[in-house]
């Protein structure tokens, strides 16, 4: 816990909004004098207490897995999924395609249609994927180790199909 008088504030700038109110500042929905200071300077970010209590359970099955291939294994279907999006007129790819500079995320951009509506269209045919949750959003797939190629293979066939 960290005390402060009104001048030691002002000369403090949060970095990473937590996802209370002071949320709603960062993404221009309220203003900062509408949130109290403290919740400005609350540890940003989003604490997932579940994803947490299971770090146990996932670096055991990484250790028995091989972390090497493990990483490969992302890359890879990271890497089709970005080749796949970068082919499509379309589509704005915004994750770099180098997989030193990236993995696990693939953030891109549909023409005329909004990130929360390609979600929702994905959402409909059963395709589970997110948008960001910034002021800048974006439609973003995130292949892991639960995939395979044909599930991205089928995802990329519905972005081919929102022209």
């Amino acid at each position: 816990m960290i005390w402060g008088n009104d001048r030691a504030w002002q000369q403090s700038v949060s970095v990473i909004p937590s996802f209370s109110a002071s949320y709603g500042v960062w993404l221009g929905q309220v203003t900062p004098d509408q949130v109290p200071v403290g919740e400005h300077m609350t540890p940003g970010g989003f604490h997932s207490f579940e994803h947490r209590w299971a770090l146990p359970a996932a670096f055991e099955l990484h250790l028995q897995l091989n972390k090497a291939k493990i990483q490969e294994r992302i890359h890879q279907l990271n890497s089709q999924t970005k080749e796949g999006l970068a082919k499509m007129s379309h589509v704005k790819l915004y994750t770099p395609m180098s997989s030193e500079l990236s993995a696990g995320l693939v953030c891109f951009d549909v023409d005329g249609i909004g990130p929360d509506e390609v979600v929702k269209r994905m959402h409909d045919k059963g395709i589970i994927m997110s948008s960001t949750p910034y002021r800048d959003s974006y439609a973003r797939f995130a292949p892991s180790l639960i995939n395979n190629e044909n599930e991205i293979d089928r995802a990329l066939a519905e972005i081919a199909a929102m022209t």
